[in-house]
């Protein structure tokens, strides 16, 4: 029985080992979002998948990091989308 639950522990250990080296090695991902309420203001939404809550707001562009977000958000004030 000994050998049985040493042996476990190693399984366990090893997937552990390699889930935590697969959660190092994966590229961090941080999409964002320009969003735009119903009065007119903008703001630049980390985590594109994530919207605010409750209504007035609809999402006018999503970019893959802030220097795009803030360039589309730029954009959306000099064309009057927001202020």
């Amino acid at each position: 029985m000994h050998n049985r639950e040493q042996t476990m522990k190693q399984v366990a250990f090893v997937i552990g080992a390699l889930a935590l080296g697969l959660a190092a090695v994966t590229p961090a991902r941080a999409d964002y979002a320009v969003v735009r309420w119903t009065d007119g203001y903008c703001r630049i939404w980390w985590g594109a998948s994530a919207t605010p809550w409750g209504a007035g707001w609809a999402k006018i562009a999503t970019a893959p990091d802030w220097q795009t977000a803030a360039a589309a958000m730029d954009a959306a004030i000099k064309s009057n989308t927001c202020r």
